[in-house]
């Protein structure tokens, strides 16, 4: 497992021994969690109220979607 720094309020985290799209775990302060699609930051699963709060997360995934994707990878061959 990969947990980067938090940022404000929420923080990235990759598991490994995952499966399906590949994806990040984004976790908030207050406990809610998202997983989000690295290639399309869909959300896949969980729910963030209001949802407006998700969006810098999901600005940061997009920036960094290489570095997401290769951990990704890394931690699920």
């Amino acid at each position: 497992m990969t947990t980067y720094e938090p940022i404000n309020d929420w923080r990235i985290r990759i598991n490994g021994m995952e499966h399906g799209v590949p994806h990040v775990h984004v976790e908030f302060r207050d406990g809610s969690r998202v997983s989000v699609a690295i290639a399309t930051r869909e959300v896949l699963a969980g729910r963030v109220t209001p949802a407006k709060r998700l969006a810098p997360a999901l600005n940061d995934i997009l920036g960094n979607e290489a570095k997401y994707l290769d951990e990704y990878r890394r931690l699920n061959p």
